[in-house]
């Protein structure tokens, strides 16, 4: 009896001795991997976030396409998702009557990972673009947006390639239509150029129970990655960040009107320090809250063109009812799938908006969503 138990104390330690061997050793591979590849594929990031700028820009995919490892479908899929960004924002370009001016990224790695025959990159891209409408070509507007990228590199004839990107995308938003296009242009009345961008801004800052000011800063200060934000680029700490379980845009716009706005919390609508109510993190929720409280109150819902015309209660389109810290709730296929706050409006009175997931930072409130998608302004009472 004795013997057996020995025999199987023996086992067990020499079992424990080959595992933490094979583990060590494999950790020692990894670290040798990462450590010999990491500057090497640095170098290549270095330069496809440069030339991912410039292709979109220049709207060329071919500054970007020698990236990507095309003898994979994976790597197929990454590049097709890059030529479907470019035509998109080709085709909104146009439609908007404006010209992009300058586009350009730095990025920051977040995590790395080496395995056998590939690395996995963790990394935050943080993007600034210009853009000035053909009708006034002298002002420019800038924007910021932010991208968390899950990078696979794979080295092929001695040469690192990318052969997956996965990215929540702020200029192909939207999910419910794989064809996404963009509405139909500005219509002139819903934004005449004869009215001073001053003006546009100068909205009486009277204090009441919202704080739109106090919304807007907290808005900017805490837009995540997107380049214009501050806190070093991060969310606010002191709240759980829901991105990758069901996306952050709807806790975002109520730490905004919380925080910001001065907003107060209730049973209904409320983060406890750990988690948050429904009507908190939810977009569906939090619309059919603050329109049953009294709260906020439904301006108008509608596609673009229906946001911007000329009617008869909103002579100058319900998209010059919506003040900075007014919010706008997006819909696709019946269901609100997507909250943004609106922070300013551009050179052509368009209101610019700040959300998560994907990060945005004063970017025109429809850019990345497509023709089919409802909007729902909603002003915030004060």
């Amino acid at each position: 009896m004795k013997s057996q138990q020995f025999t199987k104390i023996i086992t067990l330690v020499i079992f424990l001795a080959l595992l933490s061997y094979f583990s060590i050793n494999f950790f020692n591979r990894t670290i040798e991997a990462t450590s010999n590849g990491k500057e090497e594929v640095k170098a290549v990031l270095d330069e496809f976030f440069k030339q991912r700028g410039k292709a979109l820009l220049n709207q060329d995919l071919r500054e970007i396409e020698y990236f990507y490892d095309k003898s994979s479908t994976y790597g197929k899929w990454a590049l097709d998702h890059e030529k479907r960004r470019i035509e998109y924002v080709k085709g909104w370009s146009e439609k908007r009557n404006l010209k992009f001016t300058e586009a350009e990224s730095f990025y920051r790695i977040k995590n790395i990972k080496a395995g056998e025959n590939s690395i996995w990159v963790y990394a935050i891209e943080t993007m600034k673009m210009g853009y000035a409408y053909n009708a006034k070509s002298d002002v420019v507007n800038l924007m910021g947006l932010g991208i968390r990228h899950s990078i696979q590199l794979v080295k092929v004839d001695g040469k690192w390639l990318i052969r997956r990107d996965w990215y929540y995308d702020p200029l192909d938003e939207d999910s419910a239509y794989i064809d996404a296009s963009p509405a139909e242009g500005i219509i002139p009345e819903a934004a005449p150029t004869s009215i001073p961008q001053e003006e546009m801004e100068q909205k009486p800052k009277k204090k009441g129970k919202y704080d739109r000011e106090g919304a807007v800063a907290y808005a900017d200060k805490y837009a995540g990655a997107a380049w214009g934000s501050g806190n070093n680029y991060e969310y606010n700490p002191k709240y759980k960040d829901y991105y990758g379980v069901g996306g952050d845009c709807t806790n975002f716009v109520s730490q905004v009107l919380h925080e910001g706005g001065g907003l107060p919390m209730d049973n209904v609508w409320f983060f406890n320090g750990k988690d948050a109510s429904t009507a908190w993190a939810q977009a569906p929720a939090l619309f059919n809250y603050l329109i049953y409280t009294g709260k906020g109150k439904l301006i108008a819902k509608g596609h673009y063109l229906d946001m911007v015309k000329p009617t008869e209660q909103y002579p100058q389109g319900a998209i010059r009812a919506l003040e900075k810290g007014d919010l706008i709730c997006y819909e696709e296929k019946g269901e609100i799938v997507h909250f943004a706050v609106v922070t300013g409006f551009d050179s052509m009175g368009i209101p610019v908006v700040n959300t998560h997931t994907s990060d945005r930072y004063h970017v025109p409130f429809d850019l990345g969503w497509d023709k089919r998608v409802v909007y729902r302004f909603i002003h915030i009472n004060d």
